[in-house]
């Protein structure tokens, strides 16, 4: 190709023509521009930027859950916690709940997946609570709670309110410094009633088809003479009967806190007074393994069975009896009673008349 034609072949492509080194204003204006927005769009798209709550909406429980876990991460990462230890869940009364416990297990378990932090095993954090006396994280404990992280070395505490939402479940988390009890980070899903967590809600019952036949038993009732139940567990009374002499007294007691507990009654104050005025008292040889001796201890939503042996000085027909019963654990000093407890055959299931 001669000069000419090389001339002419570049006239007729301009993307042969040699690249000028200076640009014009005008190009140089539209060029700074272009970058720039190119700049913001790579920020836009890159920054770290935490999603609000309205973003999680119709996403799955296990996102939800990761996307909470995530952001307590992010936040006990920039407060220079390494190490948690997962309070149980509460209401927005501050009593904790059974989903609430459900969820501080499900949120623990997402974090060590993650492999970010480290997160204290849940027994050792109640043991060492519960030795220590402490009850709630609050600035009443404040001195009890920094022994506590230092015991099991948590750098922050994890607690949580679970509330129940026309959307699901609404979960506020805090982030707990030890040394001063107060709050240095927060964070908030709303979890759908979905997957693990549909079983902890009711559903309406479906409607009976028409022309049903009704059964001719009705379901047994538990059997229960007397009951008593308070913040810690239910004390059911399930038989009394009288031999040689001997009151014995059959009763179930269940822990239904989220909590282990331990039940102990004073042996000389927990007795049966009879519809004549007669105390019947309980004597140690009949009671060594009785709750008035050496307790009962009773894992959360646990139930364990216990006998009470009672006596009197005097015997006389007795029929109609009331128990008095002192605790000394896990309510120190409390006290209830339960009357009408009669003897006789425990009542069975009920046949209904055709």
């Amino acid at each position: 190709m001669n000069n000419r034609e090389r001339r002419n072949s570049t006239k007729a492509s301009p993307f042969l023509r040699p690249a000028r080194l200076s640009l014009g204003p005008e190009y140089n204006d539209v060029s700074s521009m272009a970058m720039i927005g190119s700049l913001i769009l790579l920020f836009a798209l890159f920054s770290p930027l935490p999603h609000p709550p309205s973003s999680w909406a119709g996403v799955s429980y296990e996102e939800n859950l990761k996307q909470l876990a995530d952001a307590i991460t992010e936040g006990a990462t920039k407060a220079k916690k390494q190490r948690l230890a997962i309070l149980d869940f509460t209401d927005s009364q501050g009593q904790p709940t059974i989903v609430g416990r459900f969820l501080a297990e499900e949120l623990g378990t997402q974090l060590m997946l993650a492999g970010e932090l480290t997160v204290v095993d849940r027994t050792l954090v109640y043991s060492t609570l519960k030795k220590l006396h402490v009850d709630r994280i609050d600035s009443d404990h404040a001195k009890a709670v920094r022994r506590a992280a230092k015991a099991i070395r948590a750098d922050a505490f994890v607690s949580g309110v679970s509330i129940e939402t026309p959307d699901g479940l609404q979960v506020t988390t805090k982030l707990i410094h030890p040394s001063n009890v107060q709050p240095i980070g927060a964070a908030r899903a709303t979890l759908p009633k979905a997957g693990p967590l549909n079983s902890f809600f009711k559903k309406e019952e479906s409607p009976q088809p028409e022309g049903a036949v009704e059964s001719p038993y009705e379901p047994a009732p538990p059997i229960s003479l007397g009951t008593h139940r308070n913040e810690y567990y239910e004390f059911v009374v399930t038989s009394i009967d009288e031999q040689n002499g001997r009151v014995k007294l059959d009763v179930t007691i269940e822990n239904h806190s989220l909590r282990d507990l331990k039940l102990l009654c004073h042996l000389q104050e927990t007795l049966l007074k009879d519809e004549h005025g007669t105390t019947w008292h309980q004597a140690i040889e009949d009671n060594r393994e009785g709750p008035c001796t050496r307790g009962l201890e009773l894992s959360p939503r646990r139930k364990r069975r216990a006998v009470l042996i009672f006596t009197a000085s005097a015997e006389g027909p007795a029929t109609q009896f009331t128990l008095h019963f002192y605790e000394k654990l896990p309510r120190r000093d409390a006290s209830f009673t339960i009357d009408g407890l009669t003897l006789g055959p425990t009542p069975g299931p009920v046949e209904k008349t055709p």
